[in-house]
């Protein structure tokens, strides 16, 4: 059953340069208890997208087209005071790209937490934060500490805990792992599988770390330029991706068995100033005539969906 889904998703910045279109009619799906993931180079438009599913876009960004449906409400149109009231932390949080530097230094971890849990009616006793801490693999003790005497990896579970400190039915994780050891990322992906088997609930990853992909998600969105170029399950996407993009993604990525890393030339298009026809024409080896002239649609191809003209 579909929970959380995006359909024709489109989120600009108005520019001096005119309209920068950051997602360009996305459409994005989240199951019940499913754990998908969105990859992509930095400028894909991965993190934009998350906020604007969530009403978290501050201006000048703007949703400009599409609608967000959870349960089958569009919570778009809800007025802010209603979905403040009913769905952010509720029922939709979200754990920030550098959330492990989101909290107030001058306060405890643990006042921190009660605070979330009183300005929305919940109980905020000692033992509540005991619970939370523990959930996320914490000690009782961290709740008297500082954010300046966590540990990285700390700072992230005990952020996750805030994410999670009102039961919420999705998760959205944005870079959960940026600047901690591989030792802290696994720990930290780990964790994410577990909450999502004890506490049902379901997960979006945001990352272009491959390999964190590989570990924990069921299915993949591919973003390329603000739009979606490749979907399906990652098993799929790890032993065959079929867009050009993916598989220069994949060969970008060190592995075990092989010291060639092979880059993808090139950079993001102009975000202002698109070019016609499928935006990763001037980086693709297999590029045609039609490319340079029509975007793909998103089709399926098997088991899943690419926007390539070799399809």
């Amino acid at each position: 059953m579909t929970l959380l889904e995006a359909k024709g998703l489109s989120i600009v910045f108005p520019t001096s340069r005119g309209e920068v279109k950051a997602v360009d009619q996305v459409d994005i799906s989240l199951g019940e208890r499913e754990f998908v993931g969105i990859a992509g180079e930095s400028g894909a438009g991965k993190s934009t997208l998350a906020l604007g599913m969530l009403r978290l876009l501050t201006p000048p960004g703007k949703v400009v087209a599409g609608e967000v449906l959870f349960h089958g409400t569009d919570i778009l149109k809800l007025t802010d005071e209603q979905f403040r009231k009913d769905y952010r932390w509720t029922k939709l949080a979200m754990v920030f790209q550098g959330s492990m530097n989101g909290f107030t230094p001058v306060f405890t971890i643990g006042s921190q937490l009660k605070e979330v849990l009183a300005l929305h009616g919940r109980e905020a006793s000692d033992s509540t934060i005991s619970k939370l801490l523990e959930t996320v693999d914490l000690d009782n003790s961290i709740a008297s500490r500082y954010p300046h005497e966590l540990s990285g990896g700390q700072k992230q579970r005990a952020f996750i805990a805030m994410a999670l400190s009102l039961e919420p039915e999705v998760l959205v994780t944005d870079e959960p792992t940026t600047a901690l050891d591989v030792i802290t990322q696994a720990t930290i992906i780990n964790l994410l599988k577990r909450l999502r088997k004890e506490l049902g609930i379901s997960v979006l990853l945001i990352t272009h770390d491959l390999a964190l992909i590989s570990e924990a998600v069921e299915r993949l969105y591919v973003m390329y330029a603000g739009g979606v170029v490749e979907e399906g399950p990652s098993i799929d996407f790890f032993a065959k991706p079929k867009h050009p993009y993916s598989q220069g993604l994949l060969t970008s990525t060190p592995t075990l068995t092989s010291n060639e890393i092979k880059g993808i030339p090139g950079f993001l298009p102009d975000l202002a100033n698109l070019p016609p026809g499928c935006r990763f024409t001037p980086r693709c080896p297999f590029a045609m005539e039609v490319c340079k002239r029509d975007y793909p649609p998103l089709k399926g191809v098997g088991g899943e969906r690419v926007a390539c003209w070799l399809y």
